[in-house]
């Protein structure tokens, strides 16, 4: 069983109070976000091409699939007689 620790009445407590951190300059900000740049290891040209080969295909690929999806399902509720469809 856990020990029982002893505290102090609301009113014997010392009050916190948090100091809010000191506001650093914008030019420093963009400094810092310029170091943190030049950590970032970038793709080369070659890499750069088929990734985005990669998303573009992948865009129409998702695009074809969901226009044939749409399509299907509109042909089954207009062979059904849905009301306002087709």
């Amino acid at each position: 069983m856990a020990k029982a620790v002893p505290t102090e009445p609301r009113a014997n407590r010392v009050q916190r109070t948090t100091t809010p951190a000191p506001r650093r300059g914008l030019i420093r900000n963009f400094e810092d976000i310029l170091g943190e740049l030049r950590k970032v290891i970038w793709p080369s040209w070659g890499e750069l091409r088929t990734m985005t080969f990669v998303v573009i295909v992948t865009v129409v690929v998702v695009s074809l699939m969901l226009g044939l999806i749409d399509y299907v399902l509109t042909q089954t509720l207009v062979k059904l007689e849905f009301p306002k469809v087709g």
